[in-house]
């Protein structure tokens, strides 16, 4: 027969594998109690005290493909840890389906740098294929969302995405359009190649390294070229990056110089509509084997894109 002081203590377990009360529990015991939660998902949030220990172990084991640090959030954080301005709101701490800690990385890591422990509501069991819902078009920019889900060259693959649907769509000057972290991803997915989108991304970033270019626009607009002709492609943008050519209306000699005298008269802001239009001019020409005329490398803000041919 059970005496008083045995259910005592085996209440006292019970309580601790869903509170992971750092207080009376050591590392090792947490890390178990989490596992549990993450492998048989409560239906409620739960209230959890992260120890420095444990948030360091979660950040170390438990928080792959997810999106870049804050620096300084983290210590803005860590800041109000110290100062004891930091309580328990309703804002989650939030674990996957697979075990991988999907939102909360930065307060983890403000955890281990002000060497307090903190409480939060932490969800467990979100479906790993709706991340790209969590805090849509408040704290996860398309890059955020492209690092998480393990895509190389995030940043620049989200910008040239997004170029890509503008270019491709019925209206290739709305420089503006606007399209949630979902439609980005969607796109990148289902429409293009990534591996040809990686390639197309090293290529942006020589001609970035020798011209200051962005890489986005630059990325998708060789992505669309090589899909036209991937040698003249290439070449295209290796002769751009090598200014190997002598001839001064050489359209890649021509339309280095050409950017360079609009951004000087527009002081240094070269609009994105004109960049675009005459590198495809400059395409079109380099494709046709002939030279660029002064004449046809003009381009307002408002005109409408040319047609890239190939």
């Amino acid at each position: 027969m059970r005496t008083s002081q045995s259910r005592k203590a085996s209440r006292q377990i019970k309580n601790r594998s869903v509170s992971l009360n750092v207080t009376t529990s050591g590392l090792e015991i947490q890390i178990e109690d989490l596992k549990s939660l993450i492998k048989h998902p409560p239906s409620t949030s739960k209230i959890i005290e992260f120890s420095p220990a444990l948030a360091e172990h979660i950040l170390t084991n438990f928080s792959r493909d997810n999106r870049p640090t804050k620096p300084a959030k983290i210590k803005r954080y860590a800041q109000d840890i110290v100062d004891g301005r930091w309580g328990l709101t309703g804002d989650t701490i939030k674990f996957g389906s697979n075990g991988v800690l999907r939102d909360g990385q930065n307060r983890l890591a403000a955890c281990v740098r002000a060497g307090r422990s903190i409480r939060s509501h932490v969800v467990f069991g979100i479906d790993p294929d709706l991340f790209t819902r969590m805090d849509i078009g408040k704290n996860r920019t398309p890059a955020d969302v492209f690092s998480i889900a393990g895509i190389p060259y995030a940043s620049h693959v989200a910008g040239a995405v997004r170029w890509l649907v503008i270019l491709t769509g019925p209206n290739p000057g709305d420089r503006g359009a606007q399209f949630s972290n979902e439609e980005l991803l969607q796109a990148y997915r289902e429409k293009f190649d990534a591996d040809k989108l990686e390639h197309s991304i090293q290529c942006a970033l020589a001609v970035r390294k020798s011209t200051r270019h962005p890489v986005a626009p630059l990325a998708a607009l060789h992505y669309i070229f090589a899909e036209k002709n991937r040698e003249k492609a290439d070449g295209f943008y290796e002769e751009w990056v090598m200014d190997r050519t002598k001839r001064a209306r050489a359209p890649t000699r021509y339309l280095q110089r050409r950017l360079v005298e609009v951004a000087r008269q527009s002081n240094q802001r070269l609009h994105e509509n004109v960049r675009n239009a005459l590198i495809i001019k400059a395409w079109n020409a380099y494709v046709a084997g002939r030279a660029l005329t002064k004449a046809e490398m003009q381009h307002a803000p408002g005109d409408k894109m040319p047609k890239i041919s190939g």
